[in-house]
């Protein structure tokens, strides 16, 4: 057992040198996520914390985490990989005080009929795994990619089948949950959401955290909302939650208090993926029930998306403003787009990046004050006290071109 205070050593390791070390293409303080396949830079490092989080999927990590997940290495075994290449002197109370990774003999008939995933391993696999999406429908993997005969074939394929969503583990979940009290509360007592259009969301929800995986993959915080993503076929392709607690306060490390496995994240991100979480539209699925010729309104992430469908508007969400993938201009292209755009610089990036691809999209200015879709819909009931079928009325009237 490594002593608690080498470990503190280890994560008090530079993590932008950790990061550089690792080959993840570091830029700004910025890479690539490990967690999923985009094209955009979502893993932000910080600094002063020495932490790293992705505002994509919600994966945070210190150095240690950071080893581990990127070398698909146990605890230990990053830790010691980090002495070594930091010639950090670590002892070991199992072992005595004399063991170090480099020139531990244990350590290497440990590791020696296990291939360890390097970081051209993880890039080859990334590049399979795109390959792979572009032949199949969103969400899929290519047959050759996933069956366990090319994987023996090609040892980085594993990665890829990793990188999947474990769809059968996430039906599991959504057997078992109910959408609770803090899920209610949020959706039809401050939000004003109708339950009615939302049964076609198949929204859930938990009190208590929940695994993310069956095995060591982080939680869904709870409580938070737990909805799926379907692809236009119906299949579960991935799962997103909504954070519905308050900001954690930052409060310092305890070496007393903390478990020396695991690396508590400060804050607790407002939005996750699931694990392998590849980019998406949320709502395909019920892209074959809207008519072409009706209007179709694009929203910045799926709470704007709830409200749109509260209204009585078809409607469809991309998760952020920088989770846009072109590979879905073919499914929209035809249709009666409209979009309320964030008054943010995000919402406003998003909406000429897809005017970019969607040259018939239809853009609506939300009132002075109103961030969102959400905001202003709220507006509509509380402060100028509509009932929704007047605010049905008022919000189809802009979209009915």
């Amino acid at each position: 057992m490594i002593d608690k205070y080498d470990i503190q050593k280890l994560r008090e390791l530079d993590i932008l040198q950790v990061a550089d070390l690792l080959g993840m293409g570091l830029r700004n303080k910025r890479a690539l996520c490990i967690h999923h396949d985009d094209h955009h830079p979502s893993l932000a490092f910080n600094v002063k914390k020495n932490t790293c989080h992705c505002y994509s999927c919600g994966f945070s990590a210190d150095t240690i985490g950071l080893v581990r997940e990127r070398l698909n290495l146990g605890f230990s075994e990053a830790c010691y990989w980090l002495a070594d290449h930091f010639d950090v002197y670590i002892g070991d109370e199992k072992y005595g005080n004399s063991a170090k990774y480099g020139n531990s003999a244990r350590y290497a008939d440990k590791c020696a009929d296990k291939k360890l995933l390097t970081a051209s391993d993880r890039r080859m696999a990334s590049l399979r795994a795109h390959f792979a999406e572009t032949h199949v429908s969103h969400g899929h993997l290519a047959e050759s990619f996933s069956s366990g005969e090319r994987n023996r074939e090609c040892p980085s394929s594993a990665y890829v089948a990793q990188a999947s969503v474990d769809v059968e583990f996430y039906q599991q979940m959504f057997r078992q949950m109910h959408l609770s009290e803090s899920g209610q509360r949020f959706l039809f007592e401050e939000r004003l959401l109708s339950p009615e259009a939302l049964k076609v969301c198949q929204i859930v929800s938990t009190e208590q955290s929940v695994c993310m995986a069956r095995v060591g993959r982080g939680v869904f915080d709870g409580p938070s909302l737990i909805f799926p993503y379907f692809d236009q076929q119906g299949r579960l392709v991935s799962v997103q939650s909504r954070y519905l607690g308050k900001k954690k306060s930052e409060s310092s490390f305890d070496m007393e208090k903390v478990s020396i496995d695991e690396a508590k994240p400060k804050e607790i991100p407002r939005f996750k993926f699931a694990p392998g979480s590849h980019r998406m539209i949320y709502g395909l699925d019920r892209l074959k029930d809207y008519p072409p010729d009706e209007p179709l309104l694009i929203t910045e992430g799926p709470s704007d998306c709830w409200t749109a469908l509260t209204l009585g508007i078809h409607a469809i969400a991309i998760p952020s403003a920088t989770l846009f993938d072109r590979r879905f201009q073919g499914l929209l292209a035809g249709r009666n787009l409209h979009v309320f755009p964030d008054q943010d610089e995000a919402g406003l990036s998003l909406y000429f990046e897809l005017k970019k691809a969607l040259p018939s999209l239809v853009y609506h200015q939300l009132p002075e004050g109103c961030k969102d879709l959400s905001e202003y819909y709220l507006k509509l009931r509380r402060s100028e006290g509509m009932t929704l079928e007047e605010a049905k009325a008022k919000v189809q009237g802009c979209v009915s071109v």
